[in-house]
């Protein structure tokens, strides 16, 4: 074997094992984030039998969806079981939550995203507005539940 054969082939040989060590801290770090986020959920609301994080209370159904593989977004959600409607809750990784309403009414599904206050994001849409102030008194029931629950404040 040559000299460059030998540098060629010694060349090759680390930069396959640092492609591999660079994969492995990159899949590494993202486990490591998203269990560290997600952690005091998933400990209030533990895996039912079949695996998923959901558990009734009350009424209302509580869940929790850790980030699929390479996302750094999943949600928390609180169900009115009699009406359907939903508070979605996006927590982010920098801190703070996102919010989203789901209702359904004659038929038709409504998706608001909300503020903090419960208030609609698109104030310029009246027809989200109107919903809201429709329905604020379910979404500050469901606010103070998610609350209560997951400790948001």
């Amino acid at each position: 074997m040559t000299k460059v054969e030998f540098m060629t082939k010694f060349s090759v040989k680390k930069i396959v094992i640092l492609i591999i060590l660079l994969a492995v801290v990159v899949n590494l770090g993202w486990y490591l984030i998203t269990t560290y986020k997600y952690h005091k959920y998933v400990e209030i609301v533990p895996k039912n039998k079949w695996g998923v994080h959901y558990i009734v209370k009350d009424g209302y159904l509580y869940g929790v969806k850790k980030p699929d593989y390479f996302q750094f977004t999943g949600n928390l959600t609180v169900v009115n079981r009699e009406t359907d409607e939903t508070l979605i809750i996006w927590p982010l990784m920098s801190g703070g939550y996102e919010y989203g309403y789901r209702l359904q009414e004659d038929g038709e599904a409504f998706e608001i995203y909300v503020d903090e206050d419960m208030k609609p994001i698109d104030r310029g849409d009246t027809v989200s507005v109107q919903k809201v102030e429709e329905h604020k008194d379910e979404l500050k029931k469901l606010f103070s539940k998610a609350d209560k629950m997951f400790s948001l404040k």
